[in-house]
């Protein structure tokens, strides 16, 4: 099983996250996002979401939700960078909870911008022809598309995070331990020893220390045996 690393992952999650926000703080500094051509006078003027208040000729209310829907995915974006950047520099503890907290305010937030941005488009649509002639998008407004594309990439960085974290407490084993569990196996064998066998018949020899009448008398007393084993 291919695995990760974990700090490969983190630091390309710091990245990420810290792209995103450079992004978010340039769309907010600029104020250029779209065209707006009135129908009254054909000065154009420009507009961004991250403004909130429209224009006298475009009475569109719901335009301040869309300045807070930004607002916070960018105040989410700079908390979430200072949780990557702890766990990075091992501040916070790297259990499972932590990358799936991270995951989430990545998906939440990037999910959060692509509604915002949605609707934001949406309420162009409805005020075109009715407001407003035309209006014309700037480049600006695709880096929104790429803010929500890295916060989607670190989400999905840190689901892979808990699961090589969980594939490596459950199945993986270090190498020294799996190849001295292998060694193991490997050299230790039963053994199985030869059935008994029977004790042999012992030899024994009667021997005499003095010869004749007296070896005879005190044969019972002086006798010695040796016995030798026939193997």
């Amino acid at each position: 099983m291919m695995r990760i690393p974990n700090r490969s992952i983190q630091a390309a999650n710091i990245f990420f996250s810290s792209g995103a926000i450079l992004l978010l703080i340039a769309g907010l500094i600029m104020e250029n996002w779209v065209e707006l051509i009135p129908k009254v006078r054909k000065d154009k003027v420009t507009h961004s979401p991250w403004l909130g208040c429209c224009p006298p000729f475009w009475p569109e209310e719901s335009l301040e939700a869309i300045r807070r829907m930004m607002m916070m995915s960018l105040n989410i974006s700079i908390y979430l960078n200072l949780i990557i950047g702890l766990q990075f520099t091992y501040m916070i503890s790297q259990n499972k909870c932590v990358h799936l907290l991270i995951g989430f305010l990545s998906f939440f937030t990037g999910c959060l911008l692509f509604y915002a941005i949605i609707v934001y488009h949406h309420k162009l649509n409805k005020g075109q022809y009715v407001y407003f002639v035309n209006y014309k998008t700037k480049w600006i407004v695709f880096t929104i598309y790429l803010t929500i594309a890295l916060f989607l990439t670190c989400g999905i960085f840190s689901f892979i995070q808990c699961t090589n974290r969980c594939a490596c407490m459950k199945f993986c084993v270090p190498h020294t331990e799996s190849s001295s569990k292998a060694m193991t196996q490997n050299t230790i064998q039963v053994i199985s020893l030869p059935p008994r066998s029977e004790m042999p018949r012992s030899i024994v020899h009667m021997h005499s220390d003095m010869p004749g009448k007296e070896g005879s008398i005190s044969k019972p007393h002086l006798q010695s045996r040796r016995v030798t084993w026939a193997l």
